[in-house]
């Protein structure tokens, strides 16, 4: 089994894209959880108007069969190479069975993600015919519907206002001497990160693109307008690791460095245009 580096010198955490709040979007979503003050308020937190979704019927399928996290559970923890080749493969045949069974029905899956290692399952466009079939299947746990996810944000002006000012509570300005996330790599699954921005350029590392797995994790342009980037990848980044901000401000271990992994960025709309937002099979992957 490979070994990665000492946990001492490098520690994985996941900022998971904190405003991948607003889960909606697309038929038979469901509404945005309410929050106090009302729509009103709820509108403020999130970057921009929220465009619809096609998510085209996706799903998500939950198998029975076990991943390879609930092999390598029962084996107590450890397991060599080809052991966790073996059980991946089995996850696999599973899911290949099914396929099996659909297609003997005339029903033919497209998977846009395979799952095998957490969970094993996959995600993709399934009508209702399969959707029925699916959950009268003995190895299916369960079918879920993709969900849109967008960013929140907050308006840089606010930045400058009586709630961000000194001792108000909202900014980093206490610390733990001695520890300032030196030796600490964050995952942050969000939009593309700006690897020019001058406050978080020196800590990024080569990161993970989802959405496109032959790029790198950089924040991509609307693909019609230039010089609108994705920023909340960026944004998020600062918050973690950022220093030399305006008014002072720094990210909660500005000593740390950020691996970035895109789950969101420029993503097609119902009425065919572009807005950001991240699917739930993306962050899944």
């Amino acid at each position: 089994m490979h070994r990665g580096p000492d946990r001492r010198s490098l520690t994985a955490g996941l900022a998971v894209a904190a405003a991948l709040l607003a889960a909606g979007g697309g038929e038979g979503a469901q509404q945005p959880v309410p929050i106090e003050g009302g729509a009103a308020d709820w509108r403020g937190f999130v970057d921009g108007e929220r465009d619809a979704v096609a998510l085209g019927q996706r799903m998500i399928v939950v198998l029975k069969n076990p991943s390879l996290a609930d092999r390598m559970a029962e084996a107590g923890g450890t397991a060599t190479e080809s052991a966790m080749r073996e059980w991946t493969a089995a996850a696999l045949a599973a899911q290949k069975q099914i396929a099996a069974r659909l297609s003997g029905g005339g029903i033919r899956i497209v998977p846009d993600f395979v799952y095998t290692r957490t969970f094993n399952g996959f995600s993709a466009p399934i009508d209702g015919r399969a959707l029925g079939l699916l959950e009268r299947d003995p190895d299916v746990a369960g079918v879920y519907p993709v969900r849109a996810a967008y960013p929140a944000s907050l308006s840089a002006a606010e930045l400058r206002s009586a709630a961000f000012a000194t001792g108000a509570g909202r900014r980093a300005e206490l610390g733990i001497p001695g520890f300032d996330g030196s030796g600490v790599t964050i995952a942050l699954l969000d939009t593309g990160v700006d690897a020019t921005h001058p406050f978080i350029r020196d800590r990024l590392r080569e990161g993970i693109d989802v959405l496109d797995p032959d790029a790198r994790a950089l924040a991509r342009a609307h693909p019609g307008e230039p010089t609108r980037l994705e920023r909340h990848g960026t944004q998020m980044a600062g918050l973690l690791a950022g220093r030399g901000g305006p008014a002072g401000i720094r990210g909660a271990a500005p000593g740390a460095t950020i691996l970035p992994i895109r789950v969101a960025g420029w993503q097609p709309t119902a009425a065919g245009g572009h807005a950001v937002y991240g699917r739930t099979d993306q962050l899944l992957a």
